[in-house]
Formats: structure tokens, sequence, C-alpha cells
């Protein structure tokens, strides 16, 4: 009976997956290096491409990448049923309990602030941001939800100014429209060296933290993001996930540690 039972429930399985897999996932696309970008092929390639690929195959999906979708669109064509998921979601973004989903965490994120070589070399480095904004320092960061609180002073004091992808924030620095440029560690690091741009990392705290995907409810039920978790659980223990991170991150990279994947509903 036992042996019966479980057959019935492995033949379901594959009809599970053609529910949840009816129709590509529907992802907004940008170019946002080394995460995602397109190849000399034309298509698109990264780390985030390529984990998320990852788990669309291991749930028997596949993934169909829009473009040209303005980040200020993405919640509510998320909530539209427009598109089915987001990467690379902070906890911290808005709380919208109704209209998404967060899956458990899959990667680390860290922020970091740089400023041009020469200009770090002219005067002594800010030893935190509370300090650059005292010293007067003008910052530049990316368009979105602050990474720290601190920024909100500095548009406060008109001495922000946003972009949109990280390759104008770089010639922005270069350009001297800012003192400071907080980002995303590794796209900066990634615009600076395509544009040879010489840049410094600051020693001063910025922040680490983890994402997870934000599943739209149009496309995912519970029983969906269930799935959705325990492919990616089952990735991270076979360490195909932390191949991908390796890859691109380095050997260092690690894997989220369980007690920050609890996803908020």
């Amino acid at each position: 009976m036992r042996r019966r039972l479980l057959t019935t429930l492995l033949m379901c399985m594959p009809l599970l997956a053609v529910a949840d897999c009816a129709r590509p996932w529907r992802v907004p696309f940008e170019d946002w290096r080394p995460y995602a970008y397109l190849d000399a092929a034309g298509q698109p390639a990264g780390l985030e491409v390529e984990m998320l690929a990852a788990v669309a195959r291991e749930q028997g999906c596949s993934v169909e990448y829009v473009r040209h979708v303005s980040r200020n669109r993405r919640l509510h064509m998320l909530a539209s049923g427009e598109l089915d998921l987001l990467v690379a979601a902070s906890y911290d973004g808005p709380n919208t309990p109704s209209l998404a989903w967060y899956t458990s965490a899959y990667r680390h994120e860290e922020f970091a602030a740089f400023m041009r070589a020469d200009a770090a070399r002219a005067r002594p480095a800010p030893q935190t941001l509370a300090h650059a904004l005292d010293d007067g320092l003008r910052l530049l960061a990316h368009r979105g939800p602050y990474v720290v609180p601190l920024v909100a002073e500095f548009e406060r004091r008109a001495r922000l100014t946003g972009f949109e992808d990280y390759a104008k924030g770089v010639e922005l620095l270069s350009l001297g429209r800012g003192d400071l440029l907080l980002g995303d560690r590794l796209a900066v690091l990634y615009a600076a060296d395509a544009a040879g741009v010489r840049v410094v990392e600051l020693a001063l705290p910025v922040r680490r933290d983890v994402v997870a995907y934000k599943l739209g409810r149009k496309r995912f039920d519970a029983a969906g993001l269930a799935r959705f978790n325990e492919a990616l659980q089952r990735l991270e223990a076979r360490g195909e996930l932390q191949r991908i991170r390796s890859r691109w991150l380095g050997p260092a990279a690690s894997s989220p540690r369980p007690a920050a994947s609890a996803a908020r509903r």
C-alpha cells in the first residue's frame, strides 16, 4: 500500500510542475554587470541569469526576460501579473503581503563606498558616511530604496545625485559630479574596470545583507512558493548554487546563513 501511494505521488509531481510551468516565468531584464547582461550572441548571461536558470530547470520551468522595464514600474507589474518574479529582492523592500511572496535567501549582497583614486590620494578618506556628510562631501547612489538611512540626509542637504545604471554612476564619479559613489560592490568594480576609471574602495561600513526572489501572487500560490523554496534547498544541498556563486564571486562566496533565509510573508 505504501509503495502504491509513493508511486501515485511521484506520478503527480510532473503534473504539478506542468501547472507551475504552463508558460515561462516573466522577469524584468536590465544590464547589471556582472549579474545580468547580453553576451556576444545577444543572449542573457551573468550571475543572476545562471542562478535563476538553475532554479527554473530544477522545477521544469523556463524564463522569459522582459526588457525596457523601468524600476518604478516593476512592483506594479508584479502585482498586476505582467511580471512573475523579481530577482535580488531585499527583505526590507516595500511590504506588500497581499501582492508578493519572498523566497528563502539565495546569495549575499554587499554595498561599499568608493572614491576616485586621485581624489583618495589628495585627501584623507572619511571613516564613516556620517563623517562624509559632516565634511560636506557629495554622494552618488543608485536610485531605488536607500541602502542606509543616512543617504536620505545627503538628499535633504542637496548633496545626493542618483543614477540608474552603474556605468553612469562611474562616469559621474570620473567627471567629479560626486565625491563618493555608493552601490553594489561588485557592480561598481566591474563598471569602473570597463570604463578604465581607477577607484578606491573605502574601509568604511556600509551594508552586507541577503537577497531573495520576490514572487508575484498572480502566478505563485503558497504551494508554488513552497516548491520554489524546495528547489532552492535541493540546489544548495547539491552544491550547484555554490558553484555558480564561486564562479562569479570567487571561492570565498558563501551560501546565505539559514537564519537569514526565513522569508517574510
